[in-house]
């Protein structure tokens, strides 16, 4: 395999994500985005590291399952981590990234991956995502500390939103892409479409990500609520009302909300408002879309 391959494949999925990236990112920040990219590969992971901006906001997490792992680091931009949770939380932007902008973004994060989930067939275990890390890169060290000679692919995507733009960069690699090797297999179009998703690769460890003494890894606290059950409703409006009005009431009556037609239902979770959305209908079943999300801490809240 060699780095066009790897360039062509890394395209292809790219084109394929697009899609979904895009609306995803324009419905979390409320408003249109659109997405370029530019692709390139690297021999030498350690000077592809020590050419990034360091140190930066980094998120890093591994993808695929066993055999077909990929390792990913995509460092963001101060100023996108500050502007996107205040789109998100619909608040003025901070002067300093904090633990609770490194939150959304982890909420972003989880969101995107929900719905590539949704939208995309992942019968290879591409969506699969492990060892999920937010935090500050100090160094090349926090991010890899294994062997050199592989190929690293090296994509910059181009955010726009109205008057903002940013550079968000995107490194993936696998210690199975040998630098110079081109296997003669992949030359065959079946082989070489399956180049990244069917290559094999050994685990590896990350460096611990942090800034300012402080580590942001995955909490195991919120590791252990995961896969608990909330139970999710949706309320139209509340009102008060005196026993004796109660006592009145039979088939036919109808109670008056002070809530317009027309205005966005509230979405509970365990008790707790965690959205708000709009009456759809699929296949004669009712729905409901969501048009409006809570803060991350805020739905963090609805877990307690």
């Amino acid at each position: 395999m060699n780095d066009k391959q790897l360039i062509g494949k890394y395209k292809e999925q790219v084109d394929e994500l697009r899609q979904v990236l895009t609306k995803s990112l324009s419905d979390l920040f409320q408003r249109p985005i659109m997405i370029g990219e530019e692709v390139k590969a690297h021999d030498d992971i350690e000077q592809s590291l020590s050419s990034l901006p360091l140190p930066g906001i980094a998120l890093m997490f591994q993808s695929g399952k066993e055999a077909n792992r990929l390792n990913h680091l995509i460092l963001f931009p101060d100023q996108f981590v500050l502007l996107s949770y205040a789109w998100m939380v619909g608040e003025e932007p901070a002067q300093q990234v904090d633990e609770n902008h490194l939150d959304g973004l982890r909420e972003i994060f989880n969101q995107i991956l929900g719905q590539t989930r949704m939208a995309i067939p992942d019968d290879n275990f591409r969506f699969h995502v492990e060892n999920l890390q937010v935090g500050v890169a100090e160094s090349p060290k926090d991010i890899y500390q294994g062997e050199n000679g592989f190929y690293v692919l090296q994509g910059i995507f181009k955010l726009q939103s109205e008057n903002e733009n940013f550079d968000i960069t995107h490194l993936v690699w696998s210690e199975q892409w040998t630098a110079g090797q081109i296997d003669e297999e992949a030359q065959s179009d079946e082989h070489s479409s399956a180049a990244i998703d069917n290559v094999a690769v050994e685990p590896v460890e990350f460096g611990s990500l942090g800034g300012n003494g402080r580590t942001y890894e995955n909490n195991p606290n919120i590791e252990m609520l995961l896969d608990v059950d909330l139970e999710i409703s949706v309320e139209l409006d509340r009102k008060s009302i005196l026993v004796s009005d109660l006592l009145k009431m039979g088939k036919g009556s109808i109670i008056e909300f002070n809530k317009s037609a027309g205005e966005p239902l509230d979405i509970l979770v365990n008790g707790r408002k965690f959205a708000e959305g709009e009456v759809v209908v699929i296949d004669d079943k009712f729905g409901i879309r969501i048009t409006q999300l809570m803060s991350p801490r805020e739905r963090l809240k609805t877990l307690a």
